[in-house]
Parts: C-alpha cells; structure tokens; sequence
C-alpha cells in the first residue's frame, strides 16, 4: 500500500489487517473528494487477491493486480450510488453476492457516494452487511458521511481521510513528472497542489492537461497564465501597500490586474488566503505553512512579522464583505478600487470601542477639572448694549469674582507647542494618518485649556476646510486629552489675517455671535475691561467662560439665531430663566 500517499493512519491499519488475516467484511471510507478513498479499496483489493498474497504491499505485475489496475476484473465490482441508488439496484447486487470469485480468493464491491442511496436501499444494503459471505468484502466510499445512516456506520470498520497537504501533493506531483518524463518546475508543482484544495485527482488532472499545453518545461509562470492566477509577490505586494497606507500603490495593482485580463474574484480570494496565513503565523504556523510551499516561507515569515495581527483582521474583514459584493453582480473593479481606497485612506465609520474610548477620555477630563463650572448668567434683554455687556461683566465677577485655570493648564502652551510633532507622530501610530497629516503644518497659536487656535499659511488655504472633518478633529482632541487632561474646541484660520474658517467638532461658529469675556482681577486698575470679541481675543491662560449676547429665537434667547446646538450650561441656565422668569438678588420673582 506504499502507493496511497497522504493517509498513513488508514494505510497502516489495514497492512496490519491483512498481515494478520483480520480483514473485516466491510468498511467505511469517508472523506473531501479526490483524497484516495476508491484508489485504496482498489489498493485493497489487490492486497487481497494478489498471487503472492494476501499482502499489504501487491506487485502490480501479476494477472489479478493487472486485471484491477485496467478495471476488468470480475472480481471487484465498482458501482456509483449517485446513478445507481434505487432498491432495485442494491437487491441485484444482493443476488450476485453469494456468487463465488471468479479467479481470485476474495470478491470486493466497491459502493462510490453511497450516502446517495435512498431509505429503501438503505435497509436492503443492510441486511447484506449483517449477513455477509466469507468470500465478499464491502467498501463504502462517501464525501458525507453524515448522511449514512448509523445501522450502517456501526457495521462497518470507518477511516476518515485527510485533505493533503501542499507539500505532500507536491511531493506526488514530483513523482508523477519523473515517471511520465515530464519537465516542471519546483513553483510550478507547488502552483498545481495549491490549486488542487487537497484533491490528489483534481492535482494530477491539472499536471496532466499543461503537460499537454506545455512544449516544452512546465513553469509557474504558464500554470498562472492558465489557471489566470497571481503570483505570490504580487499577494506580498498588494498587502504591503495596504498596510502601509500607500493608496496609489494599491489602486495600480488593481489596474494592472484588470488591465491584464485577470479575474478580480480569483485575485481578492487569493488575497484572502494569503492574509489567512498572516493571521494564522504567530499562533499556529504549522497550520498556516501546510498550504504553502518552500519557496514562498521565508517571505511569508517576514510580513508575519512586519503586519500586526490586527491589522491582517481589518483586511480580512474589508476583503470578505468586497468579495460578497462581487458575487451578488457588483462590477469587479470599482468594488475592489473602492476596497482599497478605504483600506489605505481609513475611510471608516467609528467603532463602538472608539466612541467608548472618546468618552472615557472626556469623562476623565471633567473628573481632573479641566472643565470650569460656568456660573448663572444674570438677565438679559434681547438687544445687548455697551452698558448691559459691563453689567453683565461685573455681575459675572459678583458671583464668582476668581475664575482661575487648573493649575495643570496654566501654562500648557509652550508644551503644546513644543509636542506638536509628537502629537502627530502619536496619531500616525494609531492609525490616523489622515489627521496627521491635516495638522502637521498647522501653527499653535493659542491654547488656554478650553479652545486650540491654529493657523495655515496662505499656500495651505484648503487645510482649513480639512480641519473642519470630525474625522480629523476627534482624533487630535482625544490625543491631546491624553496628554494634557483636556478636550479643547478647536479653530483654524489662515496667517495671513484673511477670513477665518472656525473648525470645530459640531457646527461651524455663528458670526454675528457676540463673545465678552470677563474681567479677570489685575488686568486693569479700573475694573473695567472692553468687551472682546474672537477676532479680537489676544493669546492666554485665562480659562473664564464666554458669555453670550442673548438673541431672540423663538422666544429661547439662550441659543444664537441658526444655532441648533447647546455650547455650554450658560445657555441651559438662559433657556430656563425664560421659562420660569428671573430671580432678583433680594429674593423677589
């Protein structure tokens, strides 16, 4: 039985059974197609009825091998259950088992796909297995073994067969050419037994049709050509670029694969697989290099360890959806294009996690104080003069006369400054390339704990729009609540004093809003300070809350006309006085 290759346990037990005259009257060979189960009942049998046996290892040579060997012996019958599965098939091969061997010492009935069979011949099958002849030997062959039924599972020996692996195929391939004379590469077998799914059949059929195509050597260059399949460095090549975030790279691939005339299906599940074994290398490699060859190992290896897990699950994911599209009728080359792009460019919907982390950042900001109570606004009039801003002021400063910044924040500027390169470092390392590159050219230009002002050079006009995306601004935020405790809102503008474009993480800013801040103690002797507004707001650390000009909208003058968004709890306070009427300082309504 040295000629079945690939499943040396069922090999080696049944050796042992006809060395010891154990052979059992029926077995159940189950198992992937093309993995040898009818070739070893063949094997068998001509163990069985060789003129030098009963022997596990049969010449092959004698009349009873050849007669098995060119499938015109009367003593092994062979029938296919998935054409032959009615009872009246199973009780005429029930009325030729008791007929005696024509010239050899054991009859074999080989029964192909017998799940196929139907109830009725199932019972009649078995009955002749619980009452077998001395001289008959039943083997069963199925690629569903659960669809037999028990009865008949119990009364026979079962083996189940592997699939082969890569290697093994290509070893059996090797000794096939070398037989047959024909000339193949080494990359060219491990092509073939990759193609072939861990199919013996499907693998030599393969190597039989290019020897036929062939002129002359076999190459892994014309079984790709035929089988319209990718090498492995363009697999290597398309996850490198993926990886690294090179979109273009990326996109050509997929033009010069079309342009080619390759399959983009085929292409994306080969790319599946190949990440398969990234994702398999660090727990299990074994199981990840049973499907690759030798040559293509080392490589391998070396983007296992070049890729994170992580990263490998994400292409995965993104793949397998793609592939999905393409099978349901999507055009081929704008889905994998489309892939791709979102793939290399992170244009990704948040995840869960990432909300949860952003709020835990927030709440542990609040919690370390960076955020300054804001105090009950007094009344307001919806028209807002000179004179109410200064009553306003000096009643701000009435209830609560010290508004100080956090001690951490005080002097967070020049830091900020001077880890802005870091910052942006820490963003490319959690895979925000994109923000990174947005702000990398910006210039702090204040920073107080509550509000970042940034600047662009005229030539970098089109930055400012970019800083306006939440999907650049929630990145820096949770990165600068990371390291200094707080989530500032953040403005961009271009230097050169031209029109300022705000970028903030909700809505763009109200321009006729109206900002007066309070009179921090010591900045002017009088005790009076001209009201101020954004443009005019110089860079510092005081951290006082904005109080804002009341408008009427609909009767709420808390929110500013077209603002649909609560900024802070001043406006929750506005929006209550209006409701229930003030309160004066001596207790009256």
């Amino acid at each position: 039985m040295a000629e079945v290759v690939g499943q040396e346990p069922v090999v080696r037990t049944l050796s042992r059974a006809i060395e010891t005259g154990r052979v059992a009257h029926a077995y159940l060979f189950s198992g992937p197609r093309g993995t040898g189960k009818t070739s070893t009942a063949k094997v068998l049998a001509m163990g069985l009825n060789c003129e030098k046996g009963p022997t596990p290892e049969p010449d092959g040579t004698c009349e009873s091998c050849r007669a098995i060997v060119n499938n015109f012996s009367l003593d092994v019958v062979e029938m296919d259950a998935a054409s032959n599965r009615g009872i009246d098939e199973i009780r005429d091969l029930r009325d030729r088992v008791n007929l005696a061997p024509v010239s050899g010492r054991v009859k074999v009935y080989i029964i192909d796909e017998v799940h196929m069979l139907t109830p009725e011949a199932f019972n009649a099958l078995l009955k002749m297995l619980e009452e077998p002849p001395e001289h008959v030997v039943f083997v069963l062959a199925t690629t569903e073994k659960h669809k037999v039924l028990p009865t008949i599972i119990s009364r026979c020996q079962a083996f189940d067969f592997r699939r082969p692996g890569v290697e093994t195929l290509s070893r059996k391939l090797a000794e096939i050419a070398e037989a047959e004379g024909i000339e193949v590469e080494p990359e060219a077998l491990t092509t073939i037994a990759r193609e072939g799914r861990g199919s013996f059949r499907d693998a030599e059929g393969l190597l039989d049709q290019l020897s036929s195509f062939a002129e002359a050597k076999i190459t892994a260059s014309m079984v790709r050509e035929l089988l319209g399949s990718v090498g492995p460095e363009t697999l290597l090549e398309a996850t490198a670029a993926l990886h690294e975030r090179r979109a273009a790279d990326a996109l050509r691939i997929v033009d010069r694969l079309s342009s080619a005339g390759r399959d983009l299906g085929q292409f994306v599940g080969e790319l599946l697989s190949h990440l398969r074994n990234l994702m398999l290398m660090p727990y299990a490699p074994e199981v990840a290099l049973a499907g690759v060859g030798a040559e293509e190992r080392v490589s391998l290896q070396e983007q296992a360890d070049s890729v994170p897990t992580a990263e490998v699950v994400r292409l995965i994911e993104a793949l397998g959806d793609t592939l999905g599209r393409i099978k349901r009728g999507g055009d081929p080359k704008l889905e994998l294009e489309l892939s791709f792009l979102k793939l290399a460019r992170d244009y990704t919907e948040p995840s869960v996690e990432t909300l949860v982390r952003r709020l835990e950042a927030l709440e542990w900001a609040v919690e370390q104080g960076s955020t300054a109570k804001a105090p009950e606004p007094p009344p307001r009039e919806n028209a807002v003069d000179e004179t109410t801003q200064e009553n306003v002021e000096e009643s701000v400063i009435e209830e609560e006369p010290e508004v100080e910044e956090p001690e951490e924040v005080a002097n967070e500027l020049p830091d900020l400054s001077a880890r802005w390169s870091a910052l942006m470092q820490e963003l490319r390392d959690r895979r925000q390339a994109p923000a990174a590159a947005v702000y990398e050219e910006a210039r702090v230009e204040a920073f107080d704990g509550t509000l970042l002002e940034l600047s662009y050079p005229d030539e970098l006009a089109i930055y400012v729009k970019l800083a306006r995306d939440a999907r650049h601004v929630d990145p820096l935020r949770e990165a600068i609540a990371r390291h200094f405790g707080v989530s500032p809102r953040i403005e961009s503008r271009v230097s050169d004093g031209g029109s300022r474009e705000a970028s903030r993480e909700d809505t763009p800013r109200e321009p006729q809003r109206q900002t007066v801040e309070p009179v921090v103690p010591g900045d002017d002797p009088s005790g009076h300070q001209e009201a101020r507004t954004p443009n005019e707001r110089q860079t510092g650390t005081t951290n006082a809350p904005e109080v804002t000009g009341a408008e009427d909208r609909g009767g709420v003058s808390g929110l500013a006309e077209g603002d649909e968004v609560i900024r802070d709890q001043r406006e929750v306070f506005e929006m209550a006085r209006e409701r229930f009427g003030s309160r004066d300082p001596g207790g009256g309504s």
